[in-house]
Parts: structure tokens; sequence; C-alpha cells
């Protein structure tokens, strides 16, 4: 393990900025939580994840973007994207430990940082501070979920597209239009009239 004088690759280096952004660490601790992470690089449309697995792992996202879907009648619909600086994954079933409802694919070329459920126990034990650090992680996750959640039962499908633009504006350019539409609950024909109607900035 690199010394806290040696840089980190960049990976790590965003993933240090990413941690200490919600809880600052002490150089000793940083290292730990680094040891515990393992880079991959994964290419596109790779399946991390498939509904009826347990998430063992948990992604940071340094490069690229994953999907997070649900497969109904042969038909997936997309429930959230993970882009740079993102922790990515099944939350649900890697806090639970039971099967996941959800799928996990890279849309892009990814470059990862994997943790295990084992070794996140252990780091619970050897660096007290990640108990917090995983708290404010899936309290904004929560957050994000309620704030989409609130969106489908009260603002239009203009709208939600209108909030998307603002908040994730490099989606639009970054996803395919099939699967913007399933997050936003539309048809792609439905879309692509909206996007008509509205000039992107």
């Amino acid at each position: 393990m690199p010394s806290a004088a040696a840089s980190f690759p960049l990976p790590y280096a965003l993933l240090r900025q990413a941690v200490e952004s919600l809880t600052p660490l002490a150089d000793g601790e940083w290292e730990a939580v680094a040891a515990a992470f393992v880079e991959q690089q994964v290419p596109r449309k790779t399946v991390l994840l498939p509904a009826g697995a347990v998430a063992r792992e948990v992604y940071f996202v340094a490069q690229g973007c994953v999907r997070l879907y649900y497969e109904q009648n042969g038909t997936d619909r997309s429930a959230f994207f993970f882009t740079e600086g993102q922790f990515a994954g099944a939350y649900d079933s890697f806090i639970t430990q039971q099967p996941s409802p959800h799928f996990v694919e890279t849309l892009e070329p990814c470059r990862l940082l994997r943790v295990s459920h084992d070794a996140l126990q252990g780091l619970y034990q050897r660096v007290p501070a990640m108990n917090e650090l995983v708290r404010k992680i899936v309290e904004h996750r929560f957050v994000e979920l309620h704030q989409l959640f609130t969106a489908f039962i009260l603002d239009s499908p203009e709208t939600r597209y209108r909030h998307l633009l603002h908040q994730r504006p490099d989606l639009l350019r970054r996803v395919p239009q099939h699967h913007l539409a399933t997050y936003l609950g539309i048809t792609p024909i439905s879309l692509s009239r909206i996007r008509k109607r509205i000039v992107s900035p």
C-alpha cells in the first residue's frame, strides 16, 4: 500500500475527494479505505449484477456511466444512472444481502473502484468514520429516490425532463434516448416530442 505521501492513481484521488467531501479522514484512515477498494476497467454493456443475485459489491465510478434497471415482461425500465464521483450499485441488496430486483450494468466503458460487503464490514471496525460516511451516502440516495418518487406523482413528463436537463444535463448526451424515456416514465416518442419543444441550453 502506498504511503500517505505517495500519489494515488487518479481513481483513488477522485475517491478520496468524494469521501472527504462527506467525512474527513486522517491519512492512516484513508490508507485503510483505499486498500479496501479494488480498481477495475469494465467494457460497456457489462452486467455487474443480474436481477435475482445478491449484491456482494458496490462501486465508485471514477469514469463512465452505470445504469440501474428493472426488467418486466422482456422490457427494461431504467431506475437510475450513476456517473463520475458517485457510488453505484443495488444498495438495498448490498445492505440486506438479499436477492436484488435490479440489474446493474455499464452503459459506457467504465473505470471503477469496487468494495466488497465483507471488506466494508471490516472497515467499520478499523475506521469508525466509515459508519458516518456510509450513513451520509445512503441518506443522500434516499433523498434522490424520494425526489424521483415525488416527481412521478406531482410533475408532468415535461417538468421531469426539465429537471433532468437542469440537474444532470450530461445524461442527455450520454444515455440512449430509450433508456432516458423509461427513466422519465414515458415512451421514446413522447420524449422526442418534449425535446423538440424545448431548446437545450
